[in-house]
């Protein structure tokens, strides 16, 4: 189980990312933080990319 300050500063990290997405010039960039922000928050709820549609 994951530790409260544990997801909190994966979710700071996230929201970090996010921002750094949104004020980067450079496509690259800008996947780069989305694809880390997106790391952070598997590290808390999981990658639900496999995880079957609710029914």
């Amino acid at each position: 189980m994951t530790s409260p300050d544990t997801v909190e500063y994966y979710e700071r990290r996230a929201e970090d990312h996010v921002a750094l997405a949104q004020k980067a010039m450079n496509s690259q960039a800008v996947q780069a933080h989305y694809e880390l922000a997106s790391a952070y928050l598997d590290r808390i709820y999981g990658d639900t990319a496999d995880s079957p549609a609710p029914a």
